[in-house]
């Protein structure tokens, strides 16, 4: 390979359409990219999906790329789960932390390692390992197992055991934590107070565990840490303290270390794709995550170059980070030989009761629980929404109502925005005269005011069943006479073990 194939082979890009066609094959031939990411806008459905893996594996081939060519996807489940539209909806990260077993968690890992193997995709960009100590953070939320270091190491642990049985590789991220934030990496670029001991007592301890659990690789994030001064001010994915110092050298983590991606605004904004390339491989980066626009890919590719040539990086710096990438491969080669999924048959039920043992009923101060068919309820529901590019929550309406309608129970469906206004409000209120209690659904109500609002307001007329369906943050902010019930997904599976709750006033059946 000449240098800029060299350093092609480092970069991770995307595919603008749903197919492989010739015109990917030319691309992949002028830029040899060493892996490919997958996301939302390539996939329709399940035969098309696997048309589009064997299309980019068979073009890779013909190249002379090494199998198994590095595909990866985003798959962490809950509001980030590319795969639900064709395969049962696994539960994310928070609701399995609601149980906070480990067994659930590899469960988890290993029933969407399954999903990925069947498509021939051998590595996830999971698991999401930041300890979410903000619970204003616009970006983690419901990705992250929760707000304990410790509970988190433990969960995150066993999810990527779970993917390995399944025969996928992992990616830990968003190292060295991206939970305590209070912005978003893919508009701007977040900073964090923390100093380097308070960084090491929290946020890096599920990282240490993911790397005694042998995890494959670790990604890191696109965030300012304004106390640690050998950081000299750049990201955390530039920095050389960050990702050869502490990772590589004090941490001994020897996998592959990847960059969140790049075009993120967080990135993008902020530095020259020349620069970025540069400070990417300075830092000790083996691969680079860039996966949306060609022109920028080029140019970051051209300015690693430059540094090259220009003696700024070493030609042999750039050896070490092929030596891992062909690790790397093998590593997925051995993952696949070792395999023992789940089998497709099972995925279903698994999967259900995976998502009905992370439902919980938090609290049922006035008995409002099981819901009788005597009664007339109003049950007002949220309108999903994605609240971050890293979310492909679709805007379909919930159908909760008609689940509780097969049940044999009088309600009324009413949908909501996520902030309701007073004058909804006001007419909310004005027309309960007709109803004996109101089932509100919440969608980070503790960051939406205008639905504690609507909650409060309710409470003082009616008995209120609140299901708390994404940050579990809501509970504490709800009326304390109010019945809660944590869901944390709106799955199909979670919206049936939601009516089951509802139903019969149990968490277990």
């Amino acid at each position: 390979m000449n240098l800029e194939q060299k350093i092609a082979r480092m970069c991770v890009t995307g595919l603008p359409s749903k197919a492989a066609d010739s015109s990917f094959e030319e691309r992949l031939r002028a830029l040899p990219s060493g892996g490919l990411g997958l996301f939302p806008h390539n996939i329709d459905n399940e035969s098309q999906l696997r048309r589009l893996v064997h299309g980019v594996t068979a073009a890779a081939g013909r190249l002379g790329f090494t199998s198994p060519y590095l595909l990866s996807i985003d798959e962490e489940g809950g509001s980030l789960a590319n795969l639900k539209g064709m395969f049962p909806h696994v539960p994310g990260n928070r609701a399995v932390g609601l149980i906070g077993e480990p067994a659930a968690a590899f469960l988890q890992g290993k029933l969407i390692g399954s999903q990925l193997a069947v498509l021939g995709i051998p590595m996830s960009w999971a698991p999401v390992l930041d300890v979410n100590t903000n619970i204003l953070n616009p970006v983690v939320g419901v990705r992250s197992y929760g707000e304990e270091p410790a509970k988190v190491a433990e969960l995150g642990t066993a999810f990527i055991k779970g993917m390995h049985e399944a025969g996928i590789a992992v990616t830990a991220k968003h190292f060295p934590g991206h939970g305590q934030v209070d912005g978003d990496s893919h508009i701007e670029l977040p900073s964090c107070g923390l100093p380097l001991e308070e960084l090491k007592s929290g946020p890096l301890i599920p990282f240490t565990a993911a790397i005694a659990a042998d995890c494959d690789a670790i990604m890191m994030a696109h965030i300012v840490f304004t106390e640690i001064p050998q950081a000299e001010g750049l990201p955390a994915s530039l920095s050389p303290y960050f990702v050869t110092d502490l990772l590589r050298n004090e941490l001994g983590f020897q996998g592959i270390i990847c960059t969140d991606d790049v075009e993120m605004g967080a990135i993008r904004n902020t530095f020259e794709p020349e620069l970025i390339g540069e400070l990417a491989v300075t830092a000790g980066n083996d691969m680079i995550l860039m996966c949306h626009t060609p022109e920028f890919q080029d140019r970051v590719i051209r300015g690693i170059a430059e540094a090259v040539r220009q003696g700024r990086i070493t030609e042999a710096r750039i050896d070490e980070s092929l030596q891992r990438i062909d690790r790397l491969q093998e590593r997925m080669q051995l993952h696949s030989r070792r395999a023992s999924p789940v089998p497709r048959a099972e995925w279903v039920s698994r999967t259900a009761e995976l998502t009905r043992s992370t439902v919980k009923l938090q609290r049922d101060p006035r008995q409002r629980l099981p819901l009788s068919p005597e009664l007339r309820y109003l049950l007002l529901l949220p309108q999903p929404e994605r609240l971050t590019l890293a979310d492909n929550t679709d805007s379909k309406a919930l159908e909760l109502g008609a689940l509780m309608a097969d049940r044999g129970f009088n309600l009324t469906v009413q949908y909501i925005p996520n902030n309701p206004a007073s004058g909804m409000i006001h007419e909310i209120i004005a027309g309960l005269e007709e109803y004996d209690t109101v089932i509100l659904g919440t969608w980070n109500a503790h960051i939406f005011s205008g639905q504690l609002e609507l909650a409060e307001a309710v409470n003082r007329e009616k008995p209120l069943i609140a299901a708390v369906l994404r940050n579990p943050y809501d509970a504490e902010r709800l009326p304390s006479s109010a019945s809660v019930i944590l869901v944390c997904g709106t799955s199909v599976y979670s919206l049936e073990s939601l009516a089951d709750v509802l139903t019969t006033g149990k968490t277990t059946l």
